[in-house]
């Protein structure tokens, strides 16, 4: 793969006499019926001038496609698969995730072929119609809601908050999620917590009533008492049902709590009023678990691929899990992650690997198929960054300066 895209690289980009000519055989690519049908594929869920989407540009029409060749680099993005934002590496040596719009080798030569070459339309009568914009829930049976719109503190970069909201009213297994925040120019990430006992009830009601009846603050979590991840969201998410028959289990006579970590780097000045939809069921199959393993992070400067890692290992007591998806969480330093498995002394097997990272693109990958673990496996994750303008060592902390080193997988017992 790394060979292919340095061929096409140096085919599209350097223009010396040493490249060899075109096969005067190869048909020039054109728009309609091949180049429209990659974008509708791949880019257009996000690419449009519907207000749902997440990109700034349209890609929807010819017109907006051969524009955006023309003003952008979107050649070099595509290469170099900072576009589309999907990075867990789909060549098949690390599991498949339908839900990853990742580019063959066919398509990718042939959409850069048409941007840096005549960028033809074609026959119109060739037209497919885009995908729709993606939907919310199929259900929405309970709805979280942090209130009153907030506005961050403009006096502090990252600002914290938690939102005491109602419980959901009985126990229920959560199945889907949309997190709905207001103003992206300023939600960073947004985290669901269930409180784990009444004194963490307790103490959540207490810090909020310290607080004035409103959100508190709360950099570390919403409590020290127990407060367990159901839910989250961050930039490049949207809609997410869980895999069939599996779900969070949620105590439905205690209240949730929503944490929003709010970054004014590029606020717009308004304020944010979060809603997060929830699919429920009374019961599932297979009851499912977040779990969250961290990495060490302590990264020298000046260090174009600075490592973090951090290991952790199923307990022998378990005989079998299935690990059915997960996403990492790293910021603005971030490069690639990789998630790997050692089992019984094997070598490592590959569980995911990003080979690309942007903040302001992070998603959940679901595998194709769940991936098998047992007692005693060791899982290892690996970050890589780029910390060549910093000046000292950059730690880990929740503060977009500093970074994290996180992977999230739903598991369920096999």
């Amino acid at each position: 793969m790394k060979r292919l895209l340095l061929a096409i690289l140096v085919t599209t980009g350097c223009g010396t006499d040493s490249v060899p000519p075109p096969d005067p055989a190869a048909a020039e690519p054109v728009y309609y019926g091949q180049v429209q049908r990659i974008v509708n594929d791949n880019c257009v869920e996000c690419h449009s001038t519907d207000p749902d989407r997440l990109a700034p540009f349209s890609l929807a029409t010819y017109e907006d496609t051969a524009a955006a060749a023309a003003d952008l680099p979107m050649a070099y993005a595509v290469m170099n698969r900072i576009m589309p934002p999907f990075y867990a590496d789909q060549d098949g040596e690390c599991h498949t995730f339908p839900n990853a719009h990742w580019l063959s080798d066919e398509d990718l030569t042939t959409f850069t072929a048409w941007i840096n070459g005549a960028r033809l339309a074609g026959d119109p009568a060739n037209s497919v119609a885009p995908p729709p914009p993606p939907g919310g829930l199929a259900e929405i049976d309970h709805t979280v809601d942090t209130g009153v719109p907030y506005s961050p503190d403009p006096t502090i970069p990252d600002d914290f908050k938690c939102f005491v909201v109602d419980a959901i009213g009985a126990n229920k297994f959560v199945t889907g999620a949309h997190v709905r925040p207001s103003n992206l120019t300023v939600a960073h990430h947004v985290i669901l917590f269930t409180l784990d006992s009444p004194a963490a009830e307790a103490d959540a009601l207490a810090r909020q009533a310290a607080a004035g009846g409103g959100p508190y603050r709360c950099d570390g979590g919403p409590t020290e008492l127990g407060a367990t991840f159901l839910v989250g969201w961050v930039p490049g998410n949207q809609a997410t049902a869980f895999p069939p028959n599996t779900g969070i289990a949620v105590d439905g006579t205690r209240k949730l709590v929503v944490q929003m970590h709010y970054n004014l780097a590029n606020s717009d000045g308004k304020p944010d009023h979060t809603t997060i939809d929830l699919d429920l069921a009374d019961t599932v199959a297979k009851p499912a678990q977040m779990i969250k393993l961290s990495g060490n992070v302590d990264l020298p400067p000046r260090d174009p691929d600075a490592i973090a890692t951090g290991v952790q290992t199923i307990p022998g007591s378990v005989s079998r899990v299935k690990l059915w998806g997960g996403g990492v969480h790293m910021h603005q330093r971030g490069t690639a992650a990789k998630l790997t498995v050692e089992s019984s002394g094997a070598n490592d097997q590959c569980l995911m690997d990003l080979v690309n990272w942007s903040f302001h693109w992070q998603h959940f990958y679901w595998y194709a198929e769940p991936v098998e673990l047992r007692g005693g496996d060791t899982v290892r994750l690996t970050c890589h960054y780029d910390t060549s303008l910093d000046d000292t060592n950059v730690k880990f902390c929740e503060g977009t300066e500093c970074e994290m080193c996180i992977q999230f997988v739903y598991v369920t017992q096999a």
